[in-house]
This record gives structure tokens, sequence and C-alpha cells, in this order.
């Protein structure tokens, strides 16, 4: 079946222009002008691309999208890129080999997206159920990323994930990946943190017999294994500066060369990379190429911290503790108390390790984790600052203020902290939140 292209944009010259180049690449194409009658083409048919002018960009699409822009709307062209409502911005006068590169895309998307299920139902948990066959949670933070993940996971770009330790990066990654691709397409981990240069360079661009000491025969590395899968590269920000500029040149040339070998081998795996480092501050000291760090963080993701969404505790503890063999273990009401008011600097890993623990340690005559079988330690306040929006300051004494003008003050701040903890996403922030994107923009800017 020939590919069928749909090009949404009220320049008629340049749909002529583009019906010729894709024509001649054997392409099924279509044209429209307006908005209504591109949701209606969408609905009707099954197409490989749309080409689209960011002025006519829909919400939500299925299809592979290519932006087309002018220099006027570049801004918001690349918005919609880093949201994922695009895979790629076209700058007006379009490009043939942009278009044959944006088409060449989007028929490897085409191919890779195989029928995936979203969400699997775990027997033993009663409260919650796994999202992306691998996710727990219905927190509005848990809810907010999975509409993130379902937004990116067919796009095929960069994912950068942030977060602290323990939160959950791989799974996210993971989830982007069924979401996307399937859990039977490859997706391969390494945590970049745990090797020298040496080891994971040949981890990950594989290596020729006779390479080096040890080397006694030819080893395929993960970008060439991961081909038409996923690379999850974990604490991307370890690397050192040599690792990032070999990094960033695969990137850009898709191509990688064995340790030892003479020849360029093209690979084909999206890339997802996680940190907990503040990329920003290492690009400011020297210690991260900025130039990497935007081929890397193209969709980005921010996971929040467990005590950030303290509902989630008592379905994640029942559900950890039924995977790992304790389904007829139980909580106390007192255990689940404790759990959901500790402070958890080590997040989902440290719930993990508690909950194993008592499980492990339970005396054979009773099968309910109580409050004295988990650590006292857990009842100290964590030493940092609260993630919490601040009071704003009091006025000073003989200072006039209204209560009215306190409490605005006080949406107003929260707004900001909200508005930073999804990197800048006012439509995230907004959902977050609970109101519309233009009550959002309303209050922000009084």
């Amino acid at each position: 079946m020939k590919d069928k292209v749909l090009i949404a944009d009220g320049d008629k010259n340049l749909s002529e222009v583009l019906k010729g180049i894709l024509r001649r690449m054997d392409c099924g194409v279509r044209v429209c002008e307006e908005a209504g009658e591109l949701s209606r083409l969408l609905e009707e048919e099954n197409w490989t691309l749309l080409i689209c002018d960011v002025s006519m960009l829909p919400d939500v699409c299925l299809v592979p999208v290519a932006v087309t822009a002018n220099y006027a709307g570049i801004l918001a062209a690349d918005e919609a890129v880093r949201k994922g409502l695009a895979f790629v911005r076209l700058l007006k006068p379009v490009r043939e080999s942009d278009v044959l590169s944006a088409l060449k895309t989007a028929q490897e998307m085409e191919l890779a997206s195989k029928p995936a299920p979203v969400q699997k139902s775990v027997q033993d948990v009663k409260e919650g159920q796994l999202h992306f066959g691998c996710l727990l949670g219905e927190s509005p933070s848990m809810q907010e990323l999975y509409r993130q993940i379902g937004r990116m996971a067919t796009s095929g770009m960069n994912v950068l994930i942030r977060g602290e330790s323990g939160t959950g990066k791989e799974l996210a990654a993971k989830a982007i990946h069924n979401a996307g691709l399937g859990e039977q397409r490859p997706f391969l981990a390494i945590n970049c943190a745990s090797l020298s240069d040496q080891l994971l360079e040949s981890e990950l661009f594989g290596h020729v017999r006779g390479a080096f000491t040890g080397a006694v025969r030819s080893k395929e590395g993960l970008f060439q294994t991961a081909s038409g899968g996923t690379l999850f590269l974990d604490e991307i920000g370890t690397i050192s500066p040599s690792m990032q500029q070999t990094l960033l040149r695969v990137l850009e040339e898709r191509k990688i060369r064995p340790v030892g070998g003479n020849e360029f081998i093209p690979v084909n795996a999206r890339i997802i990379t996680a940190t907990n480092e503040n990329l920003e501050k290492a690009i400011e000291e020297g210690r991260f190429r900025l130039d990497l760090f935007h081929r890397l963080n193209v969709l980005p993701l921010t996971l929040s911290p467990l005590r950030e969404r303290r509902e989630d505790i008592v379905p994640l503890a029942k559900f950890l503790l039924s995977k790992f063999g304790y389904q007829n273990i139980i909580l106390s009401d007192e255990a689940m108390v404790m759990l959901q008011n500790a402070p958890w600097p080590g997040n989902v890993r440290e719930l993990e390790n508690v909950l194993l623990r008592a499980a492990a340690l339970l005396p054979d005559d009773r099968i309910e984790i109580m409050s004295s079988d988990l650590p006292a330690e857990m009842l100290k306040p964590m030493r940092t600052e609260p993630s919490v929006p601040q009071e704003p300051e009091m006025p000073a004494v003989g200072e006039q203020i209204t209560l009215k003008a306190y409490l605005k003050e006080c949406e107003r701040q929260y707004l900001r902290k909200t508005l930073e903890r999804f990197n800048g996403d006012k439509e995230a922030a907004s959902r977050a939140l609970g109101i519309s994107l233009a009550s959002f923009y309303r209050k922000f800017n009084e």
C-alpha cells in the first residue's frame, strides 16, 4: 500500500510544490485548506504523514506531524515540537530534502508503531492498575505524567527524563517505549555512571575482535542491538566530555563505529536519557555540552517525588508486596499512616526496601506489618528545602495590605511554582491545577 500524505496549508503555491515532491515518491496526496476539513479527513482516513501549517495544527493527532512555519511562526512551531504535537519543524520555503527526510521518519514511525496494551490490570492490587504496563498511581501529577507519555510515545524524538533518585525514571522510559513501539520491540537500558569511558564506549558501540586486551570476539553494541526499539541511558549527566562529543556525533549522524573498527554502521533506536542532576548548572560550569543538552532535551519529562503524591503511597506499597511474593501480607492502619507521612528522600526505591525488609523479618505467626516493624528514622523530617510554595513575605509593620491582595499573592506564587514543576508547559500546569488555560494566563498576568 502506497504512503498517504495529507497537506494542511492555506498557501496554494506551497501545497502544489509539496504535491509534486511527494507524488514523485509515489505517495497519495490530499490537500485541505480549512481546519474543519482537516479534522474530518484525519478521522476518515489513515495517513502516513500530516504536513501542517502551524496555524492549523490540531491539539491532538495520532498521525506523525511535520509542522511548517514562516519566520514569524518559528517560535510557535518549535513550541509545538517541544510539546510533542509534531516531530519536526519545516521552515518555509520548504526544502525538498527536508520533506523527504520527514517522510522517511514518518514511514519508520508507522512501521515501528504496533498495537500495544496501554494498561494492564494487576489481579492482586484492588486500588490501582498499571499504566502502560509498568506505572502505578492515580494522583494528579501521575495523571499528568500519563498524558505526557501518551503524547510523546509515537513521536520518536529524544526524551530527557528528570527526577530525584528512586522516582522511577527507567519505568517512565519503559512506559514511553511500551506506548509507542510496544513490548515486542527491544528496550535496552544502561547506567552511564557505573562504567568507565572505555567500557561505556564498548557497551554502546560494540567492538571488533582484538580491539583491546580481552576482546577475544567481536561484540554488537547496544545502539545496534536496540535498532527499531529504545535505548535508555540513565545518569547521562555523569559521562565525560569526550564521551559527550562521541554521543553528540552519533545522535547527529545516526551512525556508530565499533571500537577498533573501520566501518560505520547505521542505527535506528529511539534515545531516552535520564538524570537527577541539574544539567543547566553543569553547562554553566563547563561539565556538560550545551549542544548535546539540546539534542537530548527535545521532549522533557519531569517525575514528581513520592512526598508530593502521598495518595499513591499505600497502593504502591500493596503492589510492591504483591510483586515480590508477599501477597498474604497486609498493612495495619497505623503502618499505612506512618508510610503516608514519611519524608521518603529515596522515593519509591526506598519504599520498596522498607517494605521488603519488614515483610522478610515478620514472625511466622503474623501476617500484618505494624508500625513497630517499620524503621523509626522514617519519622525524621528531610533536610531539604520544602517543595511546596512558600507563603509570601508578610508586610512590614505599618504597611497596609488587604486580605484580597495577600491571597492574590499566594495564588500567584503557587502558579509560578506549578509552572516551574512542569518546565514552563502552561497547558500541563493548568491541567494539574484544574483550571482552563485561559484562566491560567489571566491569573498569571494579574
